[in-house]
């Protein structure tokens, strides 16, 4: 099996992937399948303990640019001898994507994709004709995958009605979390927790009795973070004790960091950077709310994470994140590019502790429900089984 990421970074797809890599060699070796297991993903060092993870379970990994012919005849090699072939789309446009596909296709191999963020071309800043081309590549992929997996009813929605993808072929397969890793903390552990975070943020501007939301995402436009520094803003005139931590890191660091400084937040907003997943689950178990200020989405892992710890969400109505949060019982949904509205969320659940543990409680049971990870990976494992039967059978 040969599976190909063109991300430049890791988030939660990419997280999700590595499950899916370990998932599918164990479930090859169990069946006596001498087949190897291979990843595909850029050589960008952004990748590199990533890959250092998946290398050390004992999945060969490919660093390849596609930027030479040699690079192309690389992959076309490492395709050929691959069952099956599974492209994950990070993003509907690129060209590393779209010679992989055409790749696995020269090859004759079965190509399955993901679809983590679907979204209409029309949303994305290009020329008129820039996006012609780029919207015919994207229909093209109809025809060179049999199997499309989409990550939320919105995206195979999306992908039916603006794209023209056969309904039979688009399967909703939800990403999935890790349960075991994400225990409620005692009263202790909680209150150790939220020293450590303060001791490891700001040790002069965090300390007493706060109220804190946290924030994982990648500082980037996709994910609305002027917007959460407008709302913060907003919210820290009502409540002085409110505290804003947003984990990662991005491009957009720089000019977040500057918006802060504007709004007068230097005592109310700090950006963490990257952390370890390790860390990650801990804070966001220790803190009062989650906030995912989203413009657009797939299905947002780190929301499914916050409310497996049990985390009460504050979130935009955007992409599949109605499918997450289903109900007011699990959490707060708001419109995009709307600061005041999520600000009115934020402090209406931040001023009532009973209501947030009511919602923490729902939402972790939802993740229990739907997002365990163990499901989602083998269903996805399912698929790919049907597709190499229905190819042998042919023969």
């Amino acid at each position: 099996m040969l599976f190909v990421s063109h991300s430049k970074e890791v988030g939660g797809a990419e997280s999700y992937l590595r499950s899916l890599i370990l998932y599918s060699r164990d479930a090859l070796r169990r069946d006596d399948h001498d087949a190897p297991v291979t990843l595909v993903c850029r050589p960008d060092t952004a990748l590199d303990d990533w890959v250092r993870e998946i290398q050390r379970a004992g999945v060969e990994v490919e660093r390849i640019d596609l930027k030479r012919l040699s690079d192309y005849a690389r992959l076309l090699r490492l395709a050929r001898r691959a069952d099956l072939v599974h492209l994950v789309l990070a993003y509907p446009v690129g060209k590393y994507q779209l010679i992989a596909a055409l790749l696995a296709r020269l090859a004759r191999r079965p190509l399955v994709l993901t679809h983590q963020l679907p979204i209409d071309l029309d949303d994305i800043a290009m020329s008129s004709l820039k996006r012609a081309a780029w919207s015919a590549a994207f229909r093209s992929y109809r025809v060179i995958a049999p199997r499309h997996i989409a990550v939320s009813q919105a995206g195979r929605g999306l992908l039916i009605r603006r794209y023209g993808f056969a309904p039979g072929r688009v399967t909703v397969i939800y990403n999935g979390v890790d349960l075991r890793r994400f225990a409620l903390l005692d009263p202790g552990s909680l209150a150790d927790a939220r020293r450590r975070m303060g001791e490891a943020i700001a040790p002069e501007g965090w300390s007493g009795e706060l109220l804190l939301a946290i924030t994982v995402a990648r500082l980037n436009e996709q994910k609305g973070l002027p917007d959460l520094l407008q709302a913060a803003a907003i919210v820290k005139g009502r409540s002085p004790n409110a505290r804003f931590l947003i984990v990662g890191g991005g491009e957009l660091e720089a000019s977040l960091r500057e918006q802060i400084r504007r709004l007068g937040l230097a005592d109310t907003v700090a950006l963490a950077g990257q952390q370890s997943s390790g860390v990650v689950a801990t804070w966001v178990a220790a803190s009062d709310l989650f906030v995912l200020p989203s413009h657009r989405e797939g299905l947002p892992l780190a929301l499914v994470e916050a409310m497996a710890a049990g985390c009460a969400p504050v979130a935009t109505r955007v992409g599949g994140v109605p499918e997450v949060i289903t109900g007011d019982s699990m959490g707060l949904l708001v419109p995009a590019n709307d600061p005041v509205r999520l600000a009115q969320a934020i402090a209406a659940l931040l001023h009532d502790a009973g209501r947030r543990a009511a919602i923490g409680a729902a939402a972790r049971q939802r993740v229990r429900d739907a997002f365990d990870i163990d499901r989602c990976v083998a269903a996805t494992f399912a698929v790919y089984q049907e597709i190499v039967k229905n190819r042998e059978a042919r023969r």
